[in-house]
């Protein structure tokens, strides 16, 4: 890498892009700046330059830029609509978000007949997700355009899968029995509407907020150590697209085995199947191995059959502004979900970046925020945010057609019922493997950026991930069995949590709310008590003790907890005992009676790392040739 005699103002960083030549013919790099940290300044100076930061975010927010907008309609030639890779990466993005749709169908069949899952709820889904499939390829194709690289990759997008269920169990079930149960009078279409309508005022609510929060989103990134930004999405990747999407590998071994080997040699091996994509290959073996064994049945392709019909788009929006005063008592629901979009869209920017694409924070929660609205307006009850697993699509080789053809090919599914029918007839196990394998990707380039001592930190962030599903799966699945031989409509949580026995379940609540958040603050507060950077770890203390008091951490709901059954209030205290613990520690390190901190940057793939162990090598050369 060379550099020039003249040291720049701000540092670069060069990212290496693969097959790829640079206009004088010389080696392609993805040049970006990055404002250099001021090592000495005081804590004035510091909010001084984040205010001034969220200043000119405002600014660049209503900054017109017409040159730049019209760059993605030029041509291209180094950034082809279509390669080969889209394929994998179609499949891939296309079956996760089928998949998705179908397990929240399932959900929403507890409540919603068919006329209202089919014909009202799925085809506002594929408006939304045509719009956001376009516009994060409208910002690949700016970005390529600018920096004249041809190895972009879009970002994936699609349905919040954790939102999509906090919705169908914390404010549609609630709000149709509280209706069904009450002394409204109201028949069951009728209560099922009202449900249907509480659940697009949230999701429009939490549109808003994802609006909101995108003036703030570079701030937080930029404040946040990377590897407590990306801990949160490891943990998703690792708990819901490993973990979760193994156990159907496990329960049908002869059908799903051939498929993962094929995954896993073709993606982490290198190993080629002819010039057919690994994807397909894995689809076709599988779907094969299902039909023989019996594991896919005629019967459920006839089931599925039964609602394939022309479904026309509705426009609730009267409807929906009339009952947004009926969201107050889920705001628990929504105002979490909304903060978990918004830090899952900072994570997957952040991701993106490791990769080697640079997209804009405050542009794509943007583009979060009105795909959530244009899914209120036309009646889906889903949020929609950019994927996790960007890296892994650029591995597959992905650019843009992959996130193009996704967008479309749900509009006829969306349209006429036929996503049931589809995946009745494919193997779904065969999917499962390339979901597992996004997973994977995205915890082994979390740990790439990671510097060992960190280890820890960054598996205590996975935590509360864990917890978080443990706790659904055992709400979810006990639950319906247990009102299945009870009595319907029964409280679980009153009639069963209380008499588990072998842990604490109530523990495992408080671990699991706000499980995205709580990622974060665990790991930096741990990352930076083994920096022995007391005053850091004190700062995240206390910020967590706020989060704490109103319940969006350590807490199944949100409000302000401060009575004596409450835990927040106790996690409140405890977080503030941490902050004075350090701060004692902070001034025994002045006095020289605790270790100086760590002077090594916390993220492997920073300018900064680079910096210091270039320095660090030059000392060690100095000193081997004094010793000699």
């Amino acid at each position: 890498m060379a550099t020039s005699s003249t040291a720049p103002s701000t540092p670069i960083i060069l990212v290496p892009t693969d097959q790829l030549t640079s206009i004088n013919g010389g080696p392609a790099v993805t040049v970006k700046t990055f404002s250099q940290p001021t090592k000495h300044g005081s804590f004035s100076d510091l909010i001084d330059s984040n205010v001034n930061a969220l200043r000119n975010e405002v600014k660049a927010l209503f900054t017109f830029r017409p040159r730049e907008w019209l760059s993605a309609f030029r041509p291209n030639p180094k950034f082809p609509l279509f390669v080969l890779g889209d394929i994998d990466g179609f499949v891939a993005l296309f079956m996760n978000n089928l998949a998705t749709l179908l397990a929240v169908i399932l959900g929403l069949k507890l409540v919603f007949e068919d006329d209202i899952i089919y014909g009202k709820i799925v085809p506002g889904v594929s408006v939304s997700m045509l719009w956001g499939n376009l516009y994060y390829v409208y910002m690949a194709r700016k970005l390529a355009y600018k920096e004249n690289r041809g190895d972009v990759c879009t970002m994936p997008y699609g349905i919040n899968t954790p939102g999509a269920f906090a919705f169908i169990f914390s404010i549609i079930l609630p709000t149709y029995f509280g209706c069904i149960n009450g002394s409204s009078g109201r028949d069951r279409r009728s209560c099922e509407e009202l449900a249907w309508y509480v659940a697009l005022a949230s999701n429009f609510t939490t549109g808003i907020i994802l609006l909101l929060l995108c003036i703030f989103g570079e701030f937080i990134r930029r404040n946040t150590p990377g590897v407590a930004l990306l801990s949160s999405i490891s943990g998703i990747g690792f708990t819901y697209l490993a973990l979760n999407e193994y156990l159907p590998v496990a329960a049908s071994p002869i059908v799903s085995f051939l498929p993962f080997a094929i995954v896993m040699l073709g993606y982490f091996a290198g190993v080629k199947f002819g010039p057919v994509p690994v994807a397909f290959v894995a689809l076709v073996v599988g779907t094969i191995l299902g039909w023989a064994t019996s594991l896919n049945q005629a019967s459920e392709v006839k089931i599925a059959s039964s609602v394939i019909k022309p479904y026309p788009l509705v426009f609730p929006i009267h409807a929906m502004m009339a009952n947004l005063k009926e969201i107050t008592p889920y705001l628990s629901t929504t105002i979490p979900t909304a903060i978990s979009i918004a830090i899952g869209t900072i994570q997957c920017v952040e991701s993106a970046k490791r990769a080697g694409d640079f997209y804009p924070t405050r542009e794509a929660m943007f583009a979060d925020g009105i795909g959530t609205l244009i899914a209120s307006f036309f009646g889906s009850i889903l949020g929609m945010t950019t994927f996790i697993g960007h890296p892994a699509f650029k591995k597959m080789g992905a650019k843009q057609a992959y996130s193009i053809a996704n967008g479309l090919a749900f509009l006829p599914l969306c349209f006429f019922g036929i996503n049931a029918l589809l995946l009745s007839i494919i193997a779904i196990v065969s999917v499962n493997p390339i979901i597992i394998f996004i997973g994977l990707v995205i915890c082994a380039d979390t740990l790439a950026i990671t510097p060992q001592r960190h280890y820890p930190a960054f598996l205590l962030g996975l935590m509360p991930i864990v917890a978080d599903w443990a706790k659904g799966t055992i709400i979810s699945g006990v639950s319906d069995a247990y009102t299945k031989f009870v009595v319907n409509h029964t409280d679980f949580n009153q009639n069963i949590t209380a008499h588990i026995n072998g842990f604490s379940y109530r523990g495992l609540l408080n671990f699991s709310g706000g499980s995205l958040l709580q990622c974060i603050f665990l790991t930096a507060i741990f990352m930076y008590m083994i920096d022995r950077k007391f005053i850091r770890a004190a700062i995240w203390s206390i910020l967590a003790s706020m989060f704490a008091f109103f319940g969006l951490i350590n807490a199944p709901g949100v409000g302000v907890l401060i009575k004596k059954d409450d835990d927040g209030w106790k996690f409140t205290v405890a977080y503030l005992m941490l902050a004075v613990f350090f701060g004692c520690f902070h001034i025994a390190q002045k006095q020289r009676l605790v270790k100086q901190p760590e002077t090594e940057p916390d993220d492997l793939s920073s300018i900064e790392w680079a910096e210091w162990n270039r320095e660090r090598l030059l000392e060690e050369n100095n000193v081997n040739e004094a010793n000699v």
